[in-house]
């Protein structure tokens, strides 16, 4: 009697770890359910409570990246925070670097010559044009006036990319269900919701 407890015992033990470790491959390396918060991505996302889906098995280490794409990686300055920004430029291509806290342009295409030229030459502004090189890529908050992006630390490595943000659902501390999933597209969205709408809730509004 007591071996057949034993075994029931231990089955179910195998059982769970077996479950645990099958939980935690499908966390880090195919699908990511994860908490994200900040300015930097207003309107996309809410200052607070939005919990995001991030695909890992297709673009974990910026595989199949795409200008537009709404990411989560490593910040190049500190390596175990985790940042959500919009990919806006690809290695070869030429971005607009801007010293002053706005987007900075894409400028796919411009001439090689123009590289690190500083913007009194091409339209007056302070700044200047960088390619982004192999194995980077350039990234932005929507929010550009609330956002330390690539214009602070320049290109991001590709290595650095956990995964693209698919979707995202909006659980607010003072909300006792979450909304519906909405999918994260590769532009910024236009809505008819003003910025209140999206910090952070409280009884009173909600």
């Amino acid at each position: 009697m007591a071996t057949r407890g034993f075994r029931y015992y231990t089955s179910n033990a195998s059982k769970f770890i077996r479950a645990v470790a099958a939980v935690h491959l499908l966390h880090t390396y195919v699908l990511e359910f994860a908490i994200t918060g900040g300015l930097s991505m207003l309107p996309t996302l809410h200052t607070v409570g939005d919990h995001v889906f991030l695909d890992k098995y297709n673009h974990r280490l910026g595989r199949d990246i795409k200008v537009g794409d709404v990411i989560v990686t490593s910040k190049p300055t500190e390596e175990h925070t985790r940042i959500c920004k919009r990919v806006a430029g690809l290695p070869g291509d030429i971005v607009y670097c801007d010293a002053m806290p706005k987007a900075p342009m894409r400028a796919a295409g411009m001439p090689d010559d123009l590289v690190g030229l500083s913007t009194d030459v091409t339209n007056g502004r302070t700044g200047k044009y960088i390619k982004i090189p192999e194995g980077h890529i350039w990234i932005l908050g929507d929010n550009g006036m609330a956002s330390l992006d690539s214009r602070e630390y320049g290109p991001v490595p590709k290595a650095l990319v956990v995964g693209k943000v698919l979707w995202a659902v909006y659980w607010g501390p003072f909300d006792w269900l979450p909304s519906w999933p909405r999918q994260i597209g590769s532009n910024i969205e236009a809505t008819d919701l003003s910025i209140a709408d999206f910090l952070p809730t409280t009884p009173s509004r909600r």
